[in-house]
């Protein structure tokens, strides 16, 4: 039997050996495709007594005759991974996968030869790893197996990995949170590799229910990540998803007869105060998603928490990692945040440590928004200041499971915590101009025996940082706009 140590040691071994053929930005594009061929023939095979397999690998996609290839093996694999969507027309969960890569990156002979050495002991290598699931020692091997390489290729990446891959323990968190139920559709329209989405059938299964049950959506801007997602997916053994290519805010996929889709819950981690958002669309937006207001054009949080609110069924949650600049800006992002929280829409804030995520260190918040508020969270908003709970690292800080298990509690709870979470009226809200700073409503107790943590101190003197330089933007913009001069 196969164990997560081995196959993680096995799949490791492997990133090394492509280190002769290709650069680190594309080991994962390369390994999990090959995975994907290797697992899908190793299926096919065992379940090759069945009357219907459930995807067809034609002879040319099979690890036992990519093996015999003697020359040209990326051109193999580029034929091999094609033939796989070509022979199974209208499977959505198969395309653009191969079709739009080429694992061969130069033409010139003695690259293709060096190539060829390299590929030929990457295939030989995984040869040795079973892929069929009566090889595995625990459910999801190989997809616990794929959350290792994409943490540890993450972590070798670092400010670019953030664009695509929200740390588990957060994904673990934010679902927790959002207790996604058989059934329900779930969307995550920024997915990234899909994280969140599988951390959604990963709950599911452990409440004992059918994971079919459960509906999966996404949407991503970035062609190879939308690919590698799907194949994410594929890889935990989870095929019942619809993953969507396409600017969410420009162009969103994820519609039916002329409208957005709706969903149950949407969980997501959508990229920090991006610029190029799509402002120039705002205006004119056919689905009418900006109803709360058009964020400014150098920001896009706000439009993308729109796009969310107008997804979310009359029933509907949705979970949003922020950054804390959402919770207080002013001018145009004030008047959204005004307009979303007297609409009683917001029913929690919870705040994060700084550096938990890849590619930035500043803390964050995360949003819950609620539809349904049962009578007793009516008209009110639960801040929980999390920002002191996490393992320090070397690199990076991590939520451990006592962090999680504490945040979920109090959410769930929905009651004052001395020092650690607080029921604030929306009068009290009104009357602090709808500033959702968590140390505003949460305070740390104290007495003479304290000691001062600094890095906290730290993170608090971050924040406050920021917003005297978001209020000296707001002040500037409004001086230039009364034709006052500025030195740059």
């Amino acid at each position: 039997m196969i164990t997560l140590e081995y196959l993680e040691d096995r799949l490791w071994t492997a990133v090394s050996i492509l280190r002769g053929v290709t650069n680190g930005d594309d080991y994962i594009n390369y390994l999990f495709r090959l995975l994907l061929i290797k697992r899908f023939s190793d299926l096919f095979e065992e379940e090759s007594h069945k009357a219907k397999p459930r995807f067809f690998v034609p002879a040319i996609s099979q690890w036992n005759y990519l093996q015999q290839i003697p020359e040209n093996i990326g051109q193999a694999l580029n034929e091999a991974g094609r033939a796989i969507e070509i022979y199974n027309p209208g499977v959505r969960e198969l395309q653009i996968i191969f079709i739009n890569y080429n694992f061969e990156h130069s033409h010139s002979q003695v690259y293709i030869k060096k190539q060829d050495q390299v590929l030929r002991q990457l295939i030989w290598h995984l040869s040795e790893i079973k892929l069929q699931n009566k090889y595995f020692g625990e459910p999801d091997l190989l997809g616990k197996g794929c959350e290792y390489l994409i943490s540890q290729f993450a972590a070798n990446l670092g400010k670019k990995s953030g664009e695509f891959f929200t740390p588990q323990k957060v994904a673990e968190l934010l679902v927790s949170l959002l207790e996604p139920q058989p059934g329900m559709s779930i969307c995550d329209p920024f997915c990234g590799f899909g994280g969140i989405l599988t951390e959604c059938i990963k709950q599911i299964k452990h409440l004992e229910n059918k994971p079919n049950d459960l509906l999966l959506y996404g949407q991503d801007i970035n062609q190879n990540t939308f690919s590698l997602a799907k194949i994410n997916l594929l890889l935990h053994d989870i095929f019942n998803f619809d993953i969507r290519l396409g600017d969410i805010i420009r162009e969103p996929q994820l519609v039916e007869n002329g409208n957005l889709m709706l969903f149950d819950r949407v969980i997501s981690n959508p990229p920090f105060s991006i610029r190029d958002w799509g402002y120039e669309l705002a205006k004119f937006d056919v689905y009418g998603r900006f109803r709360y207001g058009i964020p400014p054009k150098g920001s896009g949080d706000f439009a993308f928490i729109q796009h969310i609110l107008a997804t979310l069924k009359n029933t509907g949650k949705a979970g949003v990692i922020v950054p804390l600049g959402v919770l207080f800006r002013g001018g145009a992002e004030s008047e959204i945040r005004t307009k979303i929280i007297e609409s009683d829409l917001i029913e929690a804030v919870i705040g994060l440590a700084g550096n938990l995520f890849y590619g930035t260190g500043i803390p964050t918040a995360i949003l819950i928004f609620n539809r349904d508020k049962q009578e007793d969270r009516r008209n009110k908003v639960l801040f929980i200041n999390a920002s002191n709970e996490y393992q320090k690292s070397r690199n990076q800080n991590y939520l451990r499971e006592e962090d999680i298990t504490h945040i979920i509690t109090a959410y769930q709870a929905f009651q004052d915590e001395e020092g650690y979470a607080k029921v604030v009226a929306l009068e009290e809200l009104a009357a602090n101009e709808y500033i959702l700073n968590i140390n505003r409503y949460v305070l740390t107790p104290k007495d003479e025996n304290d000691k001062i943590d600094i890095e906290a101190e730290i993170i608090k003197l971050r924040e406050l940082e920021a917003q005297r330089a978001e209020a000296e933007k707001d002040i500037n913009k409004y001086l230039r706009q009364l034709g006052i001069k500025l030195s740059d």
